[in-house]
């Protein structure tokens, strides 16, 4: 019975731990068949090193080592794979004291440390491998569910910093008088490593995010292209069918002329008046940024538009970057457009030698938020927005530039100074 205890004790969160590696991890190319014998393999080592070299000190050793081993055949960091193979044993020890409290509400457990000799031992077992399968359905749902909710996991991390930061401060507390004060120091040094741990996922978190919106940006960016491009061809077409036709329109004008028949002849100009109103597509010879201010002023007719777009002669600079930065800022003047009662924007884009300079005016009626020079977001949504500023900012400063604002008598200025010079 102990051996059959020592045996579902490694099986379980063995192939648990396989269940979840092809949850968050990518396989390599290894057959199933192939997976099954090595995690079998790895279930059948911890047995024997339970049966014959128990120790309270080699067995948590094992567990991790075994797991981490076994991560080699997915892909992925290496630190990442540990971390869930450290996280995975928690979630197994976790499992194990879940099952033996709950069984000493049914059997009489006389000696904790001598466990595996208890006659309960195969039940408590299995309790405790269905304890982890919960515990590991659990976590699974929670990395869903952030997956998902990107934002509201930067108010669990902060939350579950706090907890850490008080846990430390009880621990100081509570033994510092005592004979537990070196363990409860250990404690303070792991409970640390765990809060660092936090910030660095809540800075990673961050990153994803403006990441997340940049690619948004690019993507709405190359939809612009394409309908940029498209009304190009359009009006090219349209000027290769009036040019073929212009010959036969000469012809009936001279006709109209030499009749007299002028009414006709002001119906059939103005005829052709309509057909050829002037484009409201932008056209600088620079594709990406006419392609931004092209979408944006046919999106929102209701705003008028400033343009003073001089020619740019870029060597390391590219359109792309330019055209980021541009998009960006056209998106936070549209928003604070919408609330103003005499809307307007102006966008002047200049290069003089190897700086670029880029602002944007626009109406503000709504009184602006901000902390020094960083501002906030007004939307109800904040942990989902407010990255507009920051990713303009951190755009700038790859282009070895530098991004100001200022807001004056309901008027927001932002200006943008680009270096086109090499990296």
């Amino acid at each position: 019975m102990q051996t059959l205890g020592y045996l579902i004790s490694a099986l379980g969160p063995i192939y648990l731990e396989w269940f979840c590696f092809e949850k968050i991890f990518h396989r390599r190319d290894i057959k199933t068949p192939i997976m099954f014998l090595l995690f079998s393999l790895g279930a059948l080592l911890l047995t024997l090193q339970t049966q014959f070299a128990y120790s309270m000190f080699l067995n948590p050793t094992a567990n991790i080592l075994v797991a981490f081993a076994l991560t080699f055949l997915y892909k992925g960091v290496w630190y990442q794979r540990l971390f869930i193979s450290f996280t995975l044993f928690v979630v197994a020890v976790l499992g194990e004291g879940s099952a033996w409290l709950t069984g000493q509400f049914f059997f009489t457990v006389k000696d904790m440390t001598h466990a595996n000799e208890e006659q309960h031992f195969l039940i408590i077992c299995i309790l405790a491998v269905i304890f982890e399968l919960v515990y590991v359905c659990i976590i699974l749902s929670f990395i869903k569910y952030f997956k998902k909710h990107a934002c509201k996991l930067n108010t669990f991390i902060l939350f579950l910093i706090a907890i850490l930061t008080y846990c430390i401060i009880l621990l100081f507390v509570t033994f510092t008088d005592t004979a537990y004060l070196v363990p409860a120091l250990i404690l303070c040094v792991l409970l640390i490593s765990a809060i660092a741990g936090c910030i660095y996922l809540f800075n990673d978190q961050l990153r994803v995010q403006r990441e997340r919106m940049q690619l948004a940006h690019l993507e709405e960016m190359q939809q612009d292209q394409v309908q940029h491009y498209t009304a190009l061809y359009e009006a090219n077409r349209q000027v290769a069918v009036q040019r073929h036709d212009l010959k036969n329109i000469l012809l009936n004008v001279r006709s109209y002329i030499e009749v007299g028949e002028i009414e006709k002849l002001d119906k059939y100009v103005a005829k052709f008046q309509e057909k050829l109103q002037p484009s409201k597509m932008i056209d600088n010879g620079m594709p990406f940024i006419d392609a931004v201010l092209s979408a944006k002023m046919a999106e929102h007719t209701e705003i008028p538009f400033e343009l003073h777009i001089a020619p740019l002669q870029l060597e390391h600079l590219t359109q792309p970057q330019i055209a980021f930065i541009l998009a960006t800022a056209l998106d936070n003047a549209i928003e604070a457009c919408a609330q103003s009662a005499k809307p307007f924007i102006k966008v002047r884009l200049n290069q003089q030698g190897h700086m670029v300079s880029l602002v944007v005016v626009n109406a503000a009626d709504q009184p602006i938020k901000a902390i020094g020079d960083t501002l906030l977001t007004t939307k109800a949504d904040a942990a989902s927005h407010g990255y507009g500023i920051k990713s303009m900012k951190q755009a700038a400063e790859q282009a070895h530039g530098m991004l100001t604002w200022k807001y004056e008598q309901q008027t927001f200025t932002l200006s943008v100074l680009l270096q086109d010079i090499a990296e």
